[in-house]
């Protein structure tokens, strides 16, 4: 299991540069964003409750737009005494589409701030909102150097290679040849990732409560 620092000094051994180690960890990050959907993490959150006559929410802090929900339920009661206390909505994904009974979909401000958009609209107050989505990695910090990033380690090298294909492309005096090299290692190992994503999808067909990370 490779650690932040660990993932650091790869990257210098790889490719030495002056790049401070917050602008490749910055780099690394950008790579996790990329990689989180293969590792199928499945978070719930329940933070926001319904508000009599108001159909539009703030998004939860962790999903930054709707196709990242793979389920949304609001429940039935106030504190709900199990799961089964809820109202399954499902996504209406094109606003000129017909609503689909007890649907979502998503609006945006004119500053393109997205907003969840709730059909039809709650007449009642405090019902829980409950959200599964698929959870983005989370980001590395120069602050904590000992902790590692949370998807399986066989793919850890991809933040490194990544990040050396950035410090190489960027910056005053670009280094192509080797950003291209860099950039095909990286492409190398998301096609075999994508590779082993696809196989284990047909090795564990995925159900609507499981979680990838499980089997890790």
């Amino acid at each position: 299991m490779s650690t932040t620092q660990q993932l650091l000094t790869q990257i210098d051994t790889m490719y030495q540069s002056a790049t401070p180690d917050t602008t490749k960890i910055s780099y690394m990050n950008m790579a996790q964003d990329e990689l989180s959907p293969y590792f199928g993490i499945i978070a719930t959150d329940s933070t926001l409750i319904t508000v009599a006559d108001q159909d539009y929410y703030t998004l939860p802090t962790g999903i930054a737009d709707i196709t990242e929900i793979e389920m949304l339920d609001v429940g039935n009661k106030a504190i709900p005494t199990d799961r089964y206390d809820y109202r399954r909505y499902v996504p209406s994904m094109k606003d000129d589409d017909p609503f689909v009974y007890y649907s979502y979909h998503q609006e945006y401000s004119s500053a393109g701030v997205k907003t969840l958009i709730l059909y039809p609209i709650p007449t009642v107050s405090n019902l829980p909102i409950r959200i599964r989505y698929h959870k983005k990695l989370t980001a590395l910090s120069a602050t904590t150097l000992s902790a590692s990033p949370e998807f399986d380690e066989r793919w850890h090298d991809l933040l490194a290679i990544y990040a050396c294909y950035m410090i190489c492309s960027t910056g005053a005096s670009p280094d192509f040849n080797q950003a291209n090299r860099f950039m095909d290692q990286y492409n190398e190992g998301l096609n075999a990732l994508w590779k082993h994503s696809m196989e284990q999808n047909v090795i564990y067909p995925r159900k609507r409560r499981d979680n990838q990370q499980w089997r890790t």
